[in-house]
């Protein structure tokens, strides 16, 4: 029995736990982003509200 079949499979999930994590990655910092802007422009907002009232 040769033992090649079982260390290519390995490799292959491998692989693809690698590139999952990648994609994991990749997903949570996008989300990351996309929430700090939104937070940033609801801050803005508040600013601008805040000196119209005062003018």
């Amino acid at each position: 029995m040769s033992l090649i079949p079982y260390v290519s499979i390995f490799f292959m999930v491998f692989y693809f736990a690698i590139i999952i994590g990648v994609f994991y990655l990749i997903y949570t910092w996008v989300n990351k982003f996309i929430s700090l802007k939104k937070e940033q422009n609801d801050l803005l907002r508040e600013i601008v509200k805040k000196m119209d009232k005062s003018q």
